[in-house]
């Protein structure tokens, strides 16, 4: 299915779900409306979960990362002196006697940013010791951003790394898909975390959803109804 197709599933569904959430017809018993819905919620979703996407194998980056680990006595030394040259850079002016507790010198991000294949290989291999990252409160978090800095500029200097990039960007729009459609199934609802996957993967396709998904919240009490429509229909069906 194409993008347009996608979006147009989903605000429909998004649609008819506001439709029979909100429904009310006299000529129907408390049961006869419950039914009616659960007949609704029945097709929307099967329409819903015939139009996920599937989501193509996830590239291995490691396969990448792992040709940057030195391999001879030349890889090593190289690296080393590598090491050498970020610490000089990074902490520049600095005294170790008083200990590393910040990047006095050039900003890691920025020697990463100008780095070949053979520095990026010694910056990821030194993070986890870098002092100021061994003494820093959100560690865990620094460490991840600057791992996810030295991809990106892999991918600039290694067409390895770069075809990886590219699988991976392809696979992500469908992925994102899979997870609006599935929220959208499971909750009646454009949940957060499957909008922003799909706002990383295609901006244009997010801009299409939301533009089209205000047109349920024109209908008055849709946004209360689903959910408690969905959970009726749930509860009488388990």
């Amino acid at each position: 299915m194409t993008r347009t197709d996608l979006t147009t599933t989903a605000v429909q569904a998004r649609r008819d779900l506001a439709a029979a959430a909100t429904l009310r017809d006299t000529h129907l018993t408390p049961e006869g409306l419950r039914a009616r819905q659960r007949a609704d919620v029945d097709r929307i979703r099967t329409t819903v979960r015939a139009a996920i996407p599937a989501i193509p194998e996830a590239p291995d980056r490691g396969l990448v990362l792992d040709t940057l680990r030195p391999q001879t006595a030349d890889d090593h030394a190289a690296l080393s002196r590598e090491r050498e040259k970020v610490h000089a850079l990074v902490y520049a002016g600095q005294d170790p006697s008083q200990g590393f507790e910040r990047e006095p010198g050039m900003r890691l991000q920025d020697v990463i940013a100008r780095a070949d294949r053979t520095r990026l290989a010694a910056i990821l291999d030194d993070l986890e010791v870098m002092p100021h990252l061994l003494v820093h409160d959100d560690r865990d978090r620094l460490l991840a951003a600057y791992e996810g800095l030295v991809w990106e500029r892999l991918t600039q200097v290694d067409p390895a790394a770069l075809a990886i990039a590219e699988q991976e960007s392809a696979a992500a729009e469908p992925a994102a898909w899979a997870a609006v459609l599935t929220d959208l199934a499971d909750t009646g609802d454009l949940t957060p975390e499957s909008l922003a996957l799909l706002h990383n993967a295609d901006l244009d396709a997010y801009r299409l959803l939301v533009d089209g998904d205000r047109v349920h919240i024109d209908v008055p009490g849709s946004q209360s109804a689903i959910p408690s429509m969905l959970a009726g229909v749930d509860s009488a069906t388990a």
